[in-house]
């Protein structure tokens, strides 16, 4: 019975076309190039010029698509192709400073910068953005809590040296 199931399981190894992996020495004899790795350097190079390519690229870093996930490089594509005169480059920085993504939190000023360009330029999506965001500056002002650089001059210490000593008064 034993015998009869190995060579089943051998017959059906050679039936579907698996065999033993070719063994190794640990060095790499040949280079393999990776197609989509050629893609994606191309579409970086072009990136630096062409602000429709620079947006894409900010997409796939954000999406982590053919690139690792960056969120940091997702922006640089993004700025770039808003420089550069991008309309929805501008309107998806003034998305994303608005809300703010993972370690980066929201940058107000910086979204209105970005979406009052994309409204200046017709974008409506931009201009009810842009309305939301200047409410949300001006509530964020009016609870700003206003320090003077100085305030920690005026609080007492707790500890003082007295009689070889560190103790409280």
């Amino acid at each position: 019975m034993q015998k009869k199931l190995t060579v089943l399981i051998l017959t059906l190894l050679f039936v579907t076309g698996c065999e033993k992996p070719p063994q190794t020495t640990g060095i790499i004899t040949q280079q393999t190039v990776n197609p989509d790795s050629q893609k994606m350097e191309q579409l970086k190079e072009m990136a630096q010029t062409d602000p429709v390519a620079a947006y894409d690229m900010g997409l796939r870093y954000l999406r982590g698509d053919g690139v690792e996930q960056n969120s940091y490089q997702a922006i640089v594509a993004f700025r770039t192709a808003a420089e550069q005169g991008d309309l929805k480059a501008q309107v998806t920085l003034g998305k994303l400073y608005t809300s703010g993504m993972e370690e980066m939190g929201a940058d107000l000023a910086e979204a209105e910068k970005w979406l009052s360009i994309a409204a200046a330029r017709g974008d409506k999506e931009s201009k009810k953005l842009l309305k939301q965001v200047q409410i949300s500056r001006k509530q964020e002002q009016k609870q700003k809590i206003d320090y003077r650089y100085d305030w920690y001059y005026h609080i007492p210490y707790r500890l003082h040296w007295r009689h070889h000593t560190w103790g409280i008064w």
